[in-house]
């Protein structure tokens, strides 16, 4: 193998410096991540700093007055498959906050998790459109359902980012004011181990 192929495959050459890949993430450099996903500005107050990370910048919005940015952070950051299973997971530690149809539809994402096929997508896509309230695990659906490019006759103009976020946010505000910090503290610690470094 020659020397630039072994660069490339350990890491992507940007000028001076060499990002190291991470599946997980769409990009490791925040910046980046706010000119890829320009909404990102009207969602998250705080700007990230030039050459920050990723994970640097998920670290101070944690610390942050508006700690729930970070749910934010990683809605987007994540690549939409992996952002829909951090969600889930985050989701189905505080199950007994949901309602049957999250319990539903929780359970078809874990089965899409095994298997991604376009037919469990819709199925779990098709739930979500069809309930009567927008839920946590209804939010989810919703972001299943978009996270494979979306459909061509889709009735609502949706990301999978946005709906994980608003799915996270919704369940976190289900669990009362005394778990708040606690579930989202643990919402965040298991985003940063996806992150890694």
């Amino acid at each position: 193998m020659t020397e630039s192929t072994q660069e490339t495959k350990q890491g992507l050459l940007d000028g001076d410096r060499t990002v190291p890949p991470s599946s997980n993430l769409r990009t490791v450099l925040a910046q980046d991540l706010y000119a890829m996903m320009p909404e990102l500005k009207e969602d998250i107050q705080l700007k990230p700093r030039p050459d920050e990370s990723v994970s640097f910048l998920l670290a101070r919005l944690r610390s942050s007055t508006t700690p729930e940015e970070a749910v934010t952070m990683v809605a987007y950051a994540f690549q939409p498959r992996i952002s829909v299973w951090w969600a889930h997971e985050c989701m189905s530690s505080m199950r007994e906050h949901l309602t049957p149809i999250d319990h539903q539809i929780l359970e078809l994402i874990g089965g899409w998790a095994h298997d991604p096929s376009d037919t469990n997508r819709r199925e779990i896509y098709d739930i979500a459109l069809a309930a009567p309230s927008k839920t946590p695990g209804v939010w989810l659906g919703l972001a299943t359902g978009v996270s494979g490019g979306g459909r061509r006759d889709e009735p609502i103009d949706l990301s999978t980012a946005r709906a994980v976020n608003a799915g996270v946010l919704s369940c976190l505000a289900r669990g009362g004011l005394q778990q708040r910090s606690i579930n989202l503290a643990r919402f965040i610690t298991l985003a940063q181990t996806l992150v890694g470094d």
